[in-house]
């Protein structure tokens, strides 16, 4: 079937789609309602997720001790300023008159809490505990200041911080995880006023310092993409996440738009290539590399809303090198070093990824199976659900020798961070290169910016010219907007839930 004809026949489901999406009148007040695939399940923690949509009711609830601006600068949040006093030692200015949203005031003993709370044993089983791994202790030095020791030097440690959110620490305390995750409190726009299990309804919060426009906002778990699109074409929600290019025709007969969000990720299919297999040959990689027509894939599934990727970095990462060049799409070179590793009549590979996480998945790993074939590599695809692939990633077991993957750059927007993931140093690793591991530990603990730069722009050469996997592009998230929808800018790997606007 082609792709033109999966469009239309998608494009009738749409039309005609038995699922309705039953819901309560759009009010005429400030108020905006968001579809998003799922609502997380570790409910209002702020410390149980680290990238969007998942994010979305953390972005609104808490405030990080530092963010990005659009540029990938570290810019102020909860702290002000920020110096490194000492190589295992940083110390935070934080930001005066700044209340929870049930009155506790923000002061430098709620972040070191916080941050000691992820230090602590308890604290490690937490996906975010992983941003603070090399921290040994946070102290209030006075209402305001804020010291956090490290066990090495981390020159890079604001850029970590970005993810870590303050709950109100006598809250937190009182309740204890479980209850807090479903009576969260934070310094953030807006308040929890109910949370069930498909959907989220947030208030303006009175105290906050940055007080949003809009009074209300409703988060809904719309798991179903066309069920997301009908609902954002019928007024049932203002804000469709994670939809494909296809549907901007769509979304724009109904005045509406199509937004493209920087998601801080680079795609790619990974491999398995710490184990004897054809993968385990870096020509047999390059090959791959060069048999996938990036360009075509981006421009016809993914409607030119991003480009192919050069590196495992995104270009407003820490360590991006602007020298490297993306692999050209080259098949008879892809034939070449297959036949010069000794696989001139190709081999047979099994592909696993999860459908949905990103717009036009299943439409572009089809096409990368098929550019595969055509240089003679026997491609099978296994659909897994995201908690599958977030085990295997987890824990290995992978069934085949390739799967769907990324270069998760953020929270901290920092390309050594999603390196490390594809490492000898990974829990459970798929690609190892012991030789790597003394680089990627010196440019850890680096003494200076410069020398960290430097470093990280090494390994990701070294990653470039001996690819652990197939560097696909950097990956869009893509959103449609109603037309009422005002100052609609996401930010890198966040919401501006403080300035979006609706026309009443």
């Amino acid at each position: 079937m082609t792709w033109s004809l999966m469009r239309a026949l998608r494009n009738i489901v749409i039309a005609f789609s038995a699922i309705l999406f039953i819901t309560t009148p759009v009010l005429a007040d400030k108020s905006l309602r968001i579809g998003v695939p799922s609502l997380p399940s570790y409910l209002g923690t702020p410390y149980g997720g680290l990238v969007v949509p998942a994010l979305l009711p953390a972005l609104a609830i808490y405030d990080p001790i530092v963010t990005f601006n659009a540029d990938g600068e570290v810019v102020p949040a909860l702290a002000m300023s920020w110096e490194m006093t000492s190589p295992t030692l940083w110390r935070f200015k934080l930001r005066e008159g700044v209340r929870f949203s049930n009155g506790e005031p923000f002061n430098a003993a709620a972040a070191a809490a916080a941050v000691n709370y992820l230090a602590s044993e308890a604290g490690l089983l937490e996906v975010v505990a992983q941003l603070v791994s090399d921290v040994t202790k946070a102290t209030a030095i006075d209402a305001m200041t804020l010291d956090i020791e490290t066990d090495a030097p981390n020159v890079l440690l604001p850029r970590r911080l970005a993810g870590v959110r303050i709950p109100a620490p006598g809250h937190w305390r009182k309740l204890g995880r479980q209850q807090f995750s479903r009576h969260p409190i934070g310094t953030g726009p807006y308040a929890v006023k109910e949370w069930t299990a498909s959907k989220v309804t947030l208030q303006a919060s009175e105290t906050s310092w940055r007080r949003p426009i809009i009074d209300r906002v409703e988060i809904l778990e719309v798991p179903d993409l066309n069920a997301r699109v009908q609902a954002l074409r019928t007024s049932a929600i203002d804000v469709a996440f994670d939809i494909g290019p296809e549907d901007r025709p769509l979304i724009e007969s109904a005045g509406g738009s199509l937004s493209v969000r920087r998601t801080g990720r680079v795609q790619t299919v990974t491999f398995v290539s710490n184990k004897p297999s054809p993968v385990a040959d870096v020509r047999v990689r390059q090959a791959l590399n060069y048999a996938v027509n990036k360009q075509r894939i981006v421009d016809v599934l993914l409607g030119g809303t991003t480009t192919p990727a050069t590196q495992g970095a995104v270009q407003h990462a820490f360590g991006f090198d602007p020298s490297l060049q993306a692999y050209l799409y080259d098949p008879l070179r892809a034939r070449a070093l297959l036949k010069d590793a000794g696989y001139a009549d190709g081999f047979e590979i099994l592909l696993s990824f999860a459908p949905g996480i990103m717009a036009a998945d299943e439409a572009f790993y089809q096409q990368v199976a098929s550019d595969l074939r055509a240089v003679g590599v026997k491609v099978e695809i296994e659909t897994a659900t995201f908690a599958q692939q977030i085990s295997r990633i987890r824990t290995g077991g992978w069934p085949g020798l390739g799967f769907g993957m990324d270069f998760n750059n953020m929270p901290p927007l920092d390309a050594l961070w999603s390196l490390r993931v594809h490492s000898c140093l990974w829990s459970a690793p798929w690609h190892c290169r012991p030789d790597w591991t003394p680089l990627m530990r010196a440019a850890e603990t680096a003494t200076s910016v410069e020398e960290r730069l430097k470093l990280t722009r090494q390994l990701l050469k070294l990653y470039h010219d001996e690819p652990s996997g197939i560097f696909l592009w950097e990956m869009p998230g893509l959103d449609g907007v109603a037309r009422r929808v005002v100052n609609y800018a996401p930010g890198l790997g966040t919401l501006n839930f403080d300035t979006i606007d609706v026309a009443l």
